[in-house]
Parts: structure tokens; sequence; C-alpha cells
């Protein structure tokens, strides 16, 4: 019994040996083939059994690649628009995220020294807007950059020259439909200029907003490297200061009622809201904020709880 397994098993192995160089053989552009019009993938390549003169062999190998995975950048994007009554979304609008915008994304809050109240009356007009100081009155600081917290789109713009100093303005979208009003920029970067030389000229004490469409801008790109009124402005414009206001585009703010009236613009002064108040920033920036001085003395606010 012994010996006949042992036969059994050498004359499986020698029909193994026989057959498995033909399977296992590399397949070689040129090299015999058995049937027409066979094909078979190796090495990465794949070939195809053809008849050359009275021989069927492979024919040349053809380097098989991997699809490429579905671009998403063909993504039609999320846009807002005013249409003279309310703001409009165009697209899936996603879910805001839980801040806004983190701790340090847009500017470092620890850095500030006092804040003016959004919705209210200055300089015998209403504003939505406050706005942050980083210096006292009369006094500079350098080194205040601006950084875009989010993608969004760019959808308006406007430059100026006031007291000698240009000054420019951008107004960015997120996608969920939270607008973010940037003012009294001082230097551009490279890429915020390109978009700045689209639009009229900078001239005096008018900041006429330009309106934008198509275009977008990325997390942490630099809008800003300055900002606020440097010398020859007058001691009482002069300062390190940007205008910031926050419109949350999906709904009309419930603080103001429905006589609520403004020389502001109605898209900007009916959905404007407390930016220190609400998840626009973080727990650790709002909190900075609230233990913040008012600049102008002035706590009133049609928004803000805090007077």
């Amino acid at each position: 019994m012994k010996r006949a397994h042992f036969v059994s098993i050498v004359l499986a192995s020698l029909v193994l040996s026989l057959l498995w160089p033909s399977a296992i053989a590399a397949v070689k552009a040129g090299g015999e083939c058995k049937k027409l019009g066979n094909t078979v993938v190796d090495s990465g390549f794949k070939y195809k059994c053809v008849k050359s003169g009275n021989k069927l062999t492979w024919s040349k190998g053809v380097r098989i690649t991997k699809p490429a995975p579905a671009s998403t950048s063909n993504k039609t994007p999320v846009v807002w628009r005013f249409d003279g009554k309310e703001w409009i979304s165009q697209g899936s609008v996603p879910q805001c995220p839980s801040p806004l915008i983190p701790t340090g994304e847009l500017l470092d809050f620890s850095k500030v020294l006092s804040i003016v109240q959004p919705g209210q009356i200055r300089g015998g007009s209403y504003k939505p807007h406050g706005g942050l100081r980083w210096s006292e009155f009369g006094g500079v600081v350098k080194g205040i950059s601006i950084k875009a917290p989010f993608d969004g789109e760019i959808v308006a713009a406007a430059q100026y020259i006031s007291e000698g100093n240009y000054q420019f303005t951008i107004n960015i979208i997120h996608p969920c439909g939270i607008l973010l009003r940037l003012g009294h920029l001082l230097e551009p970067s490279d890429s915020i200029m390109k978009i700045l030389n689209t639009i009229p000229p900078a001239i005096e004490n008018d900041s006429r907003e330009s309106f934008l469409s198509g275009i977008f801008i990325k997390k942490d790109q630099l809008i800003a490297s300055e900002v606020g009124m440097v010398p020859p402005a007058s001691p009482d414009s002069l300062g390190t200061f940007m205008d910031l206001g926050i419109v949350d585009l999906r709904k009309k703010n419930p603080a103001l009622d429905s006589s609520f009236k403004s020389n502001a613009d109605v898209k900007y002064a009916l959905y404007s809201v407390c930016w220190y108040e609400g998840n626009y920033f973080s727990d650790s920036d709002r909190a900075r904020v609230l233990n913040l001085p008012f600049s102008n003395g002035d706590a009133n606010s049609d928004y803000c709880k805090r007077r």
C-alpha cells in the first residue's frame, strides 16, 4: 500500500511538472499562443493571440491603466444671491460647521484691544457691522494679517481712498449661508489684488461695492497683511482697526421687528447678527471678545445682548 501510494504521488508530480511551465510562463510579445483571439493579462500588460503568417503569436502588450477616481471639482458650487427681497440659495446647501470659524482661523483675537458693536448708529448712519481695534486711537500696530477662515465665494469687493490711505473691503459667503464682511483692510495679498484689479479703481471716499460671481477663495488664503489707517490719516482716523460683520442669509434677524428701517443696505441690515454671540466663533474667541471694552464707548446694539 505504501509503495502504491508513493508511485501515485510521483506520477502526479510528473504530470504537474509537464503542465506547470506553460501555465505560469511569462507571456512575451511574439511568443507562441494556442487559440486565435484569446487574451491574457501579465505583469500589468494585456496581450492578444493573433495570426502572424502561419503562426499564432501574442501581440504587443498594452499597458493597463486603472481608471482615475471620479473628480469632485466639477460639482456645481452652492451660491447665494439676493433677489431684492430675500437671499436665495442655488445648489445643495450643507450644514454650517460648529463653530463656523475655529480659534485663530480669521485673526488672532488675543491681540485685539477693543470692539465696536454691530447694529448701531455711528457717524450719522446705521452700521449693521461691528469692528475690532488693535491700537489706541492715534496709534498704529503693524503685522495684523487676515486670512480666509473657510472655503467660500467672494461676492463683493470695494476699494477706495480715505485720508491718503488705500482701503479695500471683501465679502465672502460660506456655502451654508453665512456671509463674512471685512472692511478697512489696508494691504491686499497678491491673489486678492488680482481680484481688486477687475473692479473700478480706488477713488477718494467712494466705497461702493462691486458685485462679483464665480470667484472662490480657499481656507487659510491670505486676504490682507495689514489693516486700518496709517499716516497721513488724521489723528482721529489713525489706527489699526477693521470692520467685521456676519450676515446670516438663511433668515432675517428675529431681533428686528417688521417695522425696522435704516439707511443701510437692506440685504445686510435685516440679516446681520451679533457675531460674537451664537456659534460663529469658537468659545475661546467669544470669551475674549466678551472681556473687551467698547472702542467708542457705545454699548447700544439691535442684535447683541451685551449692553
